[in-house]
């Protein structure tokens, strides 16, 4: 998409379509974005694997673990944040929202038929993530005891709906920052000095 930096239809226009990216081409670089949660009164980021994009709702789908302490955390506080920054178009994109955490249920269902079976195998780990252990090699993913019931029992789905959209191009000629706020169906438009 060619000189879409001087339209604030355009910016978003262009910050859906690097999101929409994501999904697919594992080169893009909002294929494996940072999500920022809260632990606490600490901030913890931690880079995941963009699933899906529903631009009509806002709504990212990530997967996740059950067992992680991320989800008890999320569930205290749902506010989080999804950075992004393309080296190669030179486009940071931030969002703001919120994440709600889906588990055995119609979400998870869907997704879990969709997963590939390698990736699936990834939820069968006998613990916890995050658990401290001495031997790394004890955990490492058997073929001949995977269980991949167990797998979906630990497997959980997180979506993310944004209330703001920011976007940052980075160009010589003069940078360009804009931000999109959604309150219900309308959307507020601003530039914002870079």
């Amino acid at each position: 998409m060619k000189d879409f930096e001087n339209s604030l239809d355009t910016m978003l226009e262009k910050a859906f379509l690097t999101i929409s990216s994501g999904v697919d081409d594992a080169k893009s670089y909002f294929h494996t974005p940072t999500v920022c949660t809260f632990e606490g009164q600490d901030i913890s980021a931690r880079t995941v694997v963009l699933r899906d994009f529903n631009e009509q709702e806002r709504v990212l789908r990530f997967h996740t673990d059950q067992r992680s302490p991320k989800i008890s955390q999320i569930k205290e506080n749902n506010n989080a944040t999804v950075h992004a920054y393309d080296q190669e178009e030179k486009i940071q994109i931030r969002l703001k929202g919120s994440i709600e955490v889906h588990h055995q249920d119609s979400v998870t269902e869907k997704a879990w038929e969709n997963t590939r079976e390698m990736s699936k195998e990834c939820y069968s780990v006998k613990d916890s993530p995050s658990k401290k252990i001495d031997n790394p090699v004890e955990f490492d993913i058997d073929k001949n005891q995977i269980d991949r019931e167990m797998g979906y029992e630990n497997f959980a789905v997180n979506l993310f709906t944004f209330q703001s959209l920011e976007i940052l191009y980075l160009k010589r000629a003069g940078h360009r920052r804009a931000i999109f706020e959604w309150l219900n169906n309308d959307v507020k438009k601003n530039w914002l000095i870079p």
